[in-house]
Parts: C-alpha cells; sequence; structure tokens
C-alpha cells in the first residue's frame, strides 16, 4: 500500500527526502537546517536547546508529511534503519526507549529533547523533597532513561545531560 501524504495543502517534492525536509524547514526559526552538499549530510539543530542530529540523505528510506490533531503539518523521517523522527516547527520528535521497570503505556509515543529539562527538574523536585517523592523519584529517573535513551539512539548527544543526573545521584548514593 503507498502512503499519500495527509496534507495536500502543503506542496512538497515527492521523491527526494533532502529536498521535501528543505521544503518544510523552509524560513523555520526553531529549526536550523545544514545540508552539505558534498556528502548529502543533513544537519538538524534545536535553537530551543542547541541540540543538533545529523544524518546521511542516503540513511533515509522516506519521508510523509502528516498532520496532529490539532491540525497541524508534521514530517515523519523514516529511517532504513527501522527508526524514526518527526519533525515539528519546534522540536525534532523521537519516541522514547523502553527501559526495564519503566510501563509502557506510562510513556508517551513521542518525546523531545526538551522534555529532559522537565524530567530533570522533576528529579531535583523529588530529590529535594520529602520522603513521600521517593517512590516518584524512581519512576523520574526511569522516564529520563527511557527519553535520554531514546535521543541517543536516533543520534543526539546527551552528555550534559547525564553528568548533570550523575551529579545529582553520585554512584555511592543508593538508587
Amino acid at each position: 500500500m503507498k502512503e499519500e501524504n495527509t496534507n495536500p495543502s502543503f506542496p512538497i517534492p515527492k521523491d527526494d527526502p533532502k529536498s521535501i525536509i528543505e521544503s518544510f524547514l523552509y524560513q523555520n526559526k526553531a529549526l536550523s537546517l545544514i545540508i552539505q552538499p558534498k556528502n548529502n549530510k543533513i544537519i538538524l539543530k534545536q535553537n530551543h536547546d542547541k541540540k543538533t542530529l545529523c544524518f546521511y540523505e542516503s540513511d533515509i528510506e522516506k519521508v510523509l508529511e502528516r498532520t496532529d490533531h490539532n491540525g497541524e503539518s508534521f514530517l515523519q523521517v523514516n529511517f532504513k534503519s527501522n527508526k524514526k523522527i518527526l519533525l515539528t516547527d519546534k522540536f525534532v520528535g523521537f519516541s522514547p526507549s523502553v527501559c526495564s521497570g519503566i510501563e509502557i503505556k506510562k510513556l508517551p509515543k513521542v518525546v523531545t529533547t526538551a522534555d529532559l529539562l522537565s524530567v530533570i527538574e522533576a528529579m531535583e523536585s523529588s530529590l529535594y523533597g520529602t520522603d513521600q517523592y521517593q517512590e516518584s523519584l524512581h519512576d523520574v529517573r526511569l522516564f529520563f532513561e527511557a527519553i535520554a535513551s531514546g535521543a541517543e539512539s536516533i543520534g543526539f548527544n546527551l552528555t550534559g545531560e547525564r553528568l548533570w543526573v550523575e551529579k545529582l545521584f553520585p554512584k555511592t548514593q543508593a538508587n
């Protein structure tokens, strides 16, 4: 079955993934696009948190335009590795990783790197709160790991965020 664009009001080239992404992000202020023509490398930079994601056009299986429940357009980029990302007007979305100890139904289907800040803030709140928050601290740490692992699996570098969490939870501290 051939998949069609769900929003025909946004004309995009049908067969060239790089052009589809370029057309979608044209004049976008929240996501910057850099294309290195020499090797067809595509670099996406989220201006909100300065995170970058790099991949090659040859890694892409297909790009589909979609519309969310609010009528907003986004792109779904499917890679040959069976991973996918969503390009919105503000962020790169991705699936969180399923981690041991977390219920799949508790995880959102799509997250962004911006969600990590909220999770880290929740960790700090739980860590410095009263004992009643200790159970939720465990869940929040699992959420962090699910989002961070999902982000890293598509190519984001989260060294800074992992160091931040490591400082909150030194290895000598019981988890």
